[in-house]
């Protein structure tokens, strides 16, 4: 073995055991895949039986060196994603009876290759996107291994009908906008496609990972050089013009549950508008100067545009037309006495002191005061954070001057954290306490954008009118000084420390960390502590759980996603009585273990996903009041069980995934639009002038003339979602234009 490893790792490639102290050991080729072929796997043989996890993921290995994986029989895990290997390579692989995991994404693949792996009763799942395998070869598969999750993805049809069907359902939706020429001449001229399109997306959702701080796998997206450059994997990222072989939109495109799926599942993912924008930007040609109005555009990309673009850009058509001023009136109509009201709803009235209001003293402040304060103030500044003054705001905490960028509320360190999913760590304000709403959002991020001024007043201030009508609230509140916003509602907190618990907790690290597993305290400046044993699941059992028993009530985090933890072993968990966030995931606890959990009152998060759980066990859960989140995907959970329990504990949200048959709705065709009736058919074609005015008199039978610029709206959408509008006579040229959609 050591002379296998000391081969391997002169080749740049990695084989390490998969646990301390465990003799079975995983492969990957990772950092040479451009190099790695088949002779490659020469170095494995003597120690084939050992390898237990093997990653040859984008290397050059073909047909014929998977007749040396096949000696490896204790194989569990096998990834070939983006590989050349077809269907003769994976008859070498019907032998290994102990696969589970199988990974031939982007592979030549067919049907019939697929079925050689029969046989694989332990495969648990298949990926096959981007193959030669149809959902025919996936239903035939599945009849042969019915326990196998077998992912095929989706079809580029099906990939189009949602780029297109999406950006155009959602603004109709809204009533707002038209999407064709949606945004007026004059915003798209000074719009340019990068910096206010895909940069502001980029930022929100991948620079997270892939920015000016971090760079998983060597990629950073924060500037468009760093785009184009690439990662690891060369300059593969952005291929100008090449939508579908870029990398950024392979990894979007990827199932929720594959490893390399981006944003990571955990993490706020991509609209179907922004993906849609993305797609378009690439295909003409990733520029970084193009402006909005040079830029070759359709229907479907000025509707994604519309909804992206909400915040930036005023409508080209609002929902309703607003009066006409008193110069248009024409003079045979006869000036009323008082100004003709508004039909959208009078915003609320500002108090006395709007006139003299100071955006930032009397709206900014009063959000920040209420949602920051209490952890970021002047009595505490977690990360070396306080904003409770406008000096201590702009200077920023451990990070730096990052946490409020003038101009830019997007590089805003303040908003990213808002914007992260509530699932993620790093989610401001935490979960358990009142959370930033939409118009507050709304209101900071068009500050910063402003200046981030201290003493601009609201009359001086740039203002656009959703802004006008959120200011217009905001100022009704009764002035108070910020200090006395703050409602200091705090969790109760488990006792400190004694010495002689500190010596345990020393005493129990040493014995975790030997195992690979990692007990650590939650932040700097607390005892309580969080527990991982992502990289000890396979020997950490009840017996190793069972160590924490002494400092119980000071664990608030526990991660034992694929341990082998029983229900035996949820007796420990439920002397955690501070415990906020469990993970046990695709472990063997069932319902009889579920009863155990229902007494933990703090508990806010729980992922069971891929276990054995049902309706019955998770109804256990009902004394567990302050429950928030329940993952209960791939168990035996059904969605009655799941809405039973969410009536029974507030706020709780219970997922429980999508079905085979949700997901064949999804992407099923839309329906056929009804015929015309026979009886409409035969009436003669009416004059070109009366076709119109009859349908204004009688307003359709709903009372009001239709609006001007609505048949324009139905011509601009694609078929897929086309209103059905009966037509007085049919006419070739009423049909609606799909051309380029």
């Amino acid at each position: 073995m050591v002379e296998a490893i000391q081969k391997v790792e002169a080749a740049g490639a990695s084989l390490l055991p998969i646990a301390s102290g465990v003799s079975s050991y995983r492969f990957t080729a990772l950092n040479v895949a451009k190099e790695f072929g088949d002779a490659g796997l020469d170095a494995l043989m003597p120690v084939a039986e050992s390898i237990v996890s093997l990653d040859l993921a984008r290397t050059q290995v073909t047909d014929a060196g998977l007749a040396k994986v096949a000696k490896m029989s204790a194989l569990k895990e096998l990834r070939l994603d983006n590989t050349g290997i077809g269907d003769a390579g994976l008859v070498h692989l019907s032998g290994l009876k102990n696969l589970e995991y199988l990974n031939v994404y982007g592979s030549k693949v067919t049907d019939g290759g697929i079925q050689k792996l029969a046989g694989l009763s332990n495969l648990k799942a298949l990926y096959v996107w981007q193959t030669g395998v149809t959902k025919a070869g996936v239903a035939q598969l599945k009849g042969k291994l019915p326990k196998a999750h077998i992912n095929n993805g989706w079809s580029a049809e099906d990939d189009a009908k949602v780029v297109a069907a999406a950006p155009v359902a959602a603004v109709a939706d809204t009533g707002k906008v038209e999407i064709k020429g949606g945004i007026d001449a004059k915003a798209m001229a000074s719009l340019v496609v990068y910096k206010d399109v895909v940069a502001p997306i980029l930022a929100n959702k991948c620079n997270g990972c892939h920015g000016a701080e971090k760079s998983k796998g060597k990629l950073k997206m924060h500037t468009f050089a760093d785009l184009l450059k690439g990662g690891s994997e060369g300059e593969v990222t952005v291929i100008a013009g090449k939508a579908a072989e870029s990398l950024l939109l392979k990894r979007v495109a990827l199932p929720m549950d594959d490893d390399e799926h981006m944003p990571p599942e955990d993490k706020e993912q991509l609209t179907k508008e922004e993906v849609a924008l993305i797609q378009w930007w690439i295909a003409e040609g990733a520029s970084e100067t193009q402006t909005l109005d040079k830029v070759k555009r359709n229907a479907e990309v000025d509707g994604a545009l519309a909804v992206v673009l909400k915040d930036k850009v005023k409508p080209a058509v609002a929902a309703a037309p607003a009066p006409a001023p008193a110069s248009t009136v024409k003079p045979a109509e006869k000036p009323t006495a008082t100004p003709a009201k508004s039909s959208a709803p009078a915003a609320p009235k500002a108090n006395a002191a709007a006139a003299k209001a100071i955006v930032y003293r009397d709206v900014i402040a009063p959000i920040l005061a209420e949602k920051c304060y209490s952890c970021h103030g002047e009595e505490k500044g977690k990360g070396k954070l306080r904003m409770h003054t406008f000096a201590d705001l702009k200077k920023g905490g451990s990070e730096g001057d990052v946490n409020l960028v003038v101009g830019k509320s997007g590089d805003s360190l303040m908003i990213q954290r808002i914007l992260l999913s509530t699932d993620d760590d790093e989610h401001m304000p935490p979960t358990d306490e009142p959370q930033v709403s939409k118009e507050e959002l709304a209101l900071l991020k068009w500050w910063i954008d402003n200046g981030a001024s201290e003493t601009e007043t609201v009359a001086a201030a740039k203002k656009t009118p959703e802004v006008e009508g959120l200011l217009a609230v905001a100022l009704t509140k009764v002035p108070v000084k910020p200090v006395e916003l703050v409602q200091k509602i705090e969790k109760p907190k488990a006792k400190p420390l004694t010495e002689e618990q500190k010596k345990k907790v020393a005493e129990i690290t040493t014995k975790l960390s030997a195992m690979n597993a990692t007990l650590m305290p939650l932040a700097q400046d607390t005892e309580q502590l969080r527990l991982s044993v992502i990289n000890a699941a396979n020997q950490f059992g009840d017996k190793e759980l069972a160590l924490l028993e002494p400092i119980a009530d000071q664990i608030l985090w526990l991660d034992l996603a694929r341990s082998q933890v029983t229900d035996a072993g949820l007796d420990t968990i439920a002397k955690m009585v501070h415990l906020g966030r469990l993970h046990l995931e695709n472990t063997q606890v069932t319902d009889a273990g579920l009863a155990k959990l229902g007494k933990l009152g703090e508990l806010e998060y729980l992922n069971l996903y891929g276990t054995k759980v049902t309706d019955g066990g998770i109804a256990k859960l009902e004394g567990a009041k302050g429950l928030k989140k329940l993952f209960v995907w791939h168990t035996g959970v059904t969605k009655a069980g799941a809405t039973a329990l969410e009536g029974k504990v507030a706020g709780l949200v219970v997922n429980v995934g999508l079905s085979e048959a949700e997901i064949a709705k999804l992407t099923a065709p839309p329906p056929a639009p009804p015929p015309v009736p026979k009886a409409e058919v035969a009436k003669p074609a009416p004059k070109p002038q009366a076709d119109a005015e009859p349908a204004k008199k009688k307003g359709e039978g709903k009372g009001k003339a239709k609006p001007k610029g609505a048949d324009d709206k139905v011509k601009a959408a694609p078929a897929a979602v086309q209103p059905v509008v009966p037509a007085p006579t049919p006419k070739p040229e009423a049909k609606p234009e799909t051309k380029g959609n």
